[in-house]
């Protein structure tokens, strides 16, 4: 069993500690891991109306099917050549983006007129949909220490026809000094990506425990910044594309036991877990949301959606 995951390249901490999460299950998730995901698009909604954008798709050959979560998202099922060298594409009628990524802004349900910030957001996919969900109406407040994904982002963010953002380059551990309350927060937030290994392998090997406490650190220092800044009543999407329960689970319970905070129930992905490694968790962590590459043919992706109440 254990030999199966060695043999894919995992180090013996992290098979070992997979094996103890899902048992026999972690062998199907490493392999899942293992095949290329499907493409998946989005309609930029900004631009053209998705009946339009998919007929003139299907006359050039595309196929594919709807992303059960997002209106706008499709994966494709025939690519005839690659839909990145199309008119459609270049002049920003769709955005290629993974299934379980367009889950968060639709989770987080942005509406026109709202005061949003992305706290991690280049190269801009998540914010670009969120712009799109608010018509170009309100403000986005972009932030993103990555220098290079954000020379991206402002590509992507013009090609796509994006005019409701402000981007910073800048760490959203500097949200306070803008002196905003927000309506609404997305967190999408630094990890160890350990369910992102299609397409980062080397992550099997070269990840340690001592990477998830850094990101966990992190990822806590975050969600204090966002919940501070965040109006009563206002909601923060935390999410990650980490399999590590202290990087997912373990942070909402911080959340839960810190802050006077109330869970919301998503309906897309399995159940969060709530006893990993044998530790009792708040039942209430089962609102919270797990996609698996075994199940949903998507990275592995957690998201939570956080009501603050003070």
């Amino acid at each position: 069993m254990l030999e199966r995951l060695f043999s894919l390249g995992y180090s013996k901490t992290f098979a070992e500690r997979y094996y103890q999460l899902w048992g026999e299950r972690a062998i199907k998730i490493a392999e899942a891991m293992e095949k290329p995901l499907p493409r998946c698009f989005r309609v930029n909604t900004l631009r053209i109306e998705i009946p339009k954008l998919t007929k003139l798709l299907n006359k050039k050959g595309f196929q594919f099917k709807r992303v059960p979560w997002a209106r706008e998202g499709f994966c494709l099922t025939r690519e005839p050549f690659s839909i990145t060298s199309t008119p459609e594409y270049l002049s920003g009628l769709l955005y290629i983006q993974e299934a379980s990524s367009m889950y968060p802004p639709v989770a987080l349900e942005p509406k026109p007129g709202d005061v949003v910030a992305d706290m991690a957001a280049a190269p801009g996919g998540k914010t670009s949909y969120m712009a799109q969900l608010m018509k170009n109406k309100g403000v986005i407040y972009a932030f993103d220490v990555g220098e290079e994904r954000l020379k991206e982002m402002r590509l992507n963010l013009s090609r796509l026809g994006v005019t409701n953002t402000i981007i910073f380059h800048k760490s959203s551990l500097y949200l306070g000094e803008l002196g905003i309350e927000f309506d609404k927060i997305l967190l999408d937030a630094p990890c160890t990506g350990s369910g992102t290994i299609h397409k980062n392998p080397e992550r099997k090997a070269n990840r340690t425990l001592e990477d998830v406490k850094f990101c966990q650190n992190l990822q806590m220092k975050l969600i204090k910044v966002a919940l501070e800044n965040l109006k009563k009543g206002g909601i923060l999407i935390y999410s990650t594309c980490s399999l590590e329960p202290e990087e997912n689970e373990f942070v909402i319970q911080w959340v839960l036991d810190n802050f006077k905070v109330e869970l919301l129930p998503l309906h897309y992905g399995e159940p969060a877990l709530v006893k990993p490694f044998g530790v009792e968790l708040s039942e209430e962590i089962i609102k919270a949301r797990r996609f698996y590459p075994d199940k949903h043919n998507t990275s592995g992706f957690f998201v939570a959606k956080i009501k603050n109440l003070e």
